[in-house]
């Protein structure tokens, strides 16, 4: 009972004690108060009755010779007993024949009780008195009339509410005895129980210093001693948690601290690492462009082959690192969903032939050309590293890449893409742990195939964080089969039809490129490659050398590309004040690409709020740089 639960503990020990005798006090003195009253109805119902008994065969006389004089003497003599008010004399029809009642008037309830009035008959035994009578006898009594008899209910009330005094006043006497005792035992066993609770409630405010003076010698006593005991414990945990959460902040400082380290490392590791791979890789796509013999192109392309496999090693050591941390967001923004499966598969299509492997494309779905809701770099990403481990593990036969989609009845665009392979294959009891980070099949594999073990761990991470998953089944010697499940966000008519253009005037032919770069190798690389694609540049080593000739109104640039990281001031805050030029003078600005080494979200996240029309990492290849130009140039 939550009577039980709540309250003071003095509270609840008088409660126990007085409950029980409460309650049988109680019990007993409604019995016999109600067994009091019912006696005092009952009496007052045999004395209504019995009087309007005795009067119904007294007027019988005076009913059958109408003699009203004798019926109201009758019921005068009536009125005459305790508590009768009213006396009525109603014929067999229900007429009024004779009615007195007490003056004044009684203003308390009245109880009414009716008697009939018979014809009274005398039976004769001898035939001689019978005369000419008919022999037949009446088997009812012929009903002359009735007698009401209204008796005050208000004695009777007065009497009950005597009784009922008598019992609430006796009920009370008793009740206030029990409360007093059971208060006085009540304080003698809660005062120990009060105190440990105080002791408790201190221990639990943290004043762990306090101690009970043990005064009992039973059970109590012995609790009081083990909540002391308790308390030297709690504080002896105390002083060794003190230390410990010390310990645990310098440590957990060292690890943010040393979590910044590696942010900032990596950071920088991805500039300095990507600057020299652009100058190398740039050079070599240059040199690619001269007269070669068949040896020198060789050799050109093993050591293009060699940077690809480097850059991608630096990108996926980022990649998990980014994942690791969650530092990455992902987009979303409308794209061309078949556009995205063609480009990506078409890019391995060289690679597969050179290998002697075959590349089948399967998709099916509705709508069969689709526009999603999405990140398609990450999406890309997941199916180049599918395609590059199924082009890696597989020496014969060929690669499938199976994609279907159907729009749910939420409106949301389930596809499922599968990519199957006639490689080594992997161990079922290995194969879950490929997805974890450095893993591959055994030693010999890593040996023979390289790489890093990273992809499939990053392809996971970002399939799950784009709502989807990322399973794989295989067999030894059988190949493996990869399937990638994404629920994509169908754009509608709105969303398809808006296309980023680029700004007016921008596509002007014949217009040099502004180059803003600060460094020598990286602006050797970016002119060559831009001269060698039929653009003439401009070069600006620094942010303002670049805001001077763009304010210049005798040089026209047909676009801009700018290293966010110059050395007077950033790339985004030297496009913003261009920006702000243009508005002053009513000019139209033109494009302007980021070039940055560190290739992270939040780089082109502050790009595309700088106002910049796109965003190519380091290193450039001839390949981007030419799509870029098509479309701004």
């Amino acid at each position: 009972m939550n009577i039980f639960r709540r309250g003071s503990i003095n509270l609840r020990l008088i409660t126990i004690a007085l409950l029980p005798a409460t309650l049988l006090g109680v019990i007993l003195l409604a019995y016999f108060t109600h067994v009091r009253l019912e006696a005092l109805d009952r009496e007052m119902e045999t004395t209504g009755q019995l009087i309007a008994d005795q009067l119904a065969p007294a007027t019988e006389y005076g009913v059958i010779t109408g003699n009203l004089e004798l019926l109201e003497n009758l019921i005068k003599g009536s009125l005459n007993m305790p508590h009768v008010h009213k006396v009525e004399v109603l014929d067999q029809d229900g007429k009024l024949l004779a009615m007195e009642q007490k003056t004044p008037l009684t203003s308390g309830p009245l109880r009414l009780f009716s008697a009939q009035i018979e014809r009274q008959r005398i039976p004769l035994h001898y035939d001689l008195f019978l005369l000419n009578t008919q022999a037949a006898e009446v088997s009812q009594a012929q009903q002359l009339g009735q007698v009401r008899i209204s008796l005050s209910y208000q004695p009777f009330v007065e009497r009950q509410r005597s009784i009922l005094f008598r019992s609430l006043l006796l009920g009370a006497v008793v009740l206030l005895a029990a409360l007093l005792l059971s208060t006085r035992l009540a304080r003698a066993f809660a005062r120990p129980l009060v105190d440990m609770r105080r002791a408790v409630q201190a221990l639990q405010d943290g004043r762990l210093d306090t101690r009970l003076e043990v005064r009992e010698r039973n059970q109590i006593g012995e609790l009081m001693t083990n909540i002391n005991r308790l308390a030297t414990t709690l504080q002896q945990a105390e002083i060794q948690q003190h230390n410990a959460m010390t310990e645990l902040i310098n440590a957990r400082e060292q690890a943010e601290q040393a979590s910044r380290a590696k942010s900032d490392f990596l950071a920088m590791m991805s500039h300095e690492l990507r600057t020299p791979m652009n100058g190398v890789m740039g050079m070599l796509q240059l040199l690619e462009t001269t007269d070669l013999t068949n040896e020198q192109i060789e050799y050109c392309r093993i050591a293009s082959e060699s940077t690809d496999h480097l850059l991608k090693v630096i990108n996926d050591i980022l990649d998990f690192s980014r994942v690791e941390r969650e530092a990455f967001e992902l987009e979303h923004i409308p794209f061309d969903l078949t556009a995205l499966l063609d480009r990506t598969a078409v890019a391995f299509e060289y690679a597969t032939s050179q290998k002697g492997l075959s590349l089948h494309i399967e998709r099916s779905g509705q709508p069969p050309a689709p526009r999603v809701l999405g990140d398609p770099t990450r999406l890309r990403q997941i199916l180049v590293n599918l395609l590059g481990n199924a082009l890696k593990f597989t020496e014969q036969g060929g690669i499938q890449v199976r994609t279907h989609w159907q729009q749910d009845t939420n409106g949301m665009l389930q596809l499922t893409c599968q990519v199957l392979d006639s490689g080594i294959g992997i161990d079922p009891e290995r194969l879950e742990h490929m997805f974890d980070a450095f893993q591959q099949g055994d030693s010999s594999t890593s040996r023979r195939f390289g790489g890093t073990g990273l992809g499939l761990s990053i392809a996971r991470n970002f399939a799950r964080k784009m709502g989807g998953e990322l399973e794989a089944t295989s067999r030894p010697g059988d190949g493996s089969c990869f399937t990638l499940t994404l629920s994509l966000e169908l754009c509608d008519q709105t969303q398809q039809a808006v296309e980023t253009q680029p700004p007016e005037a921008a596509r002007i032919g014949l217009l040099p490129i502004l180059l803003v770069e600060d460094n020598p190798v990286n602006q050797m690389v970016m002119e060559g490659m831009l001269r060698s694609l039929g653009h003439p540049v401009v070069l600006a080593e620094d942010a303002q050398q670049a805001l001077q000739l763009l304010k210049d109104p005798s040089q026209a640039f047909s676009m801009i590309f700018m290293d966010i990281q110059l050395p007077d001031m950033s790339g985004f805050d030297a496009y913003r004040r261009y920006l702000q030029h243009c508005a002053e003078v009513h000019i139209q600005p033109r494009p302007c690409i980021a070039l940055t080494a560190s290739a992270s979200t939040e780089d082109r996240q502050r790009s595309e709020a700088a106002g910049m029309q796109g965003f190519v990492s380091k290193p450039v290849t001839r390949k981007v740089l030419r799509q870029v130009l098509e479309r701004w140039a």
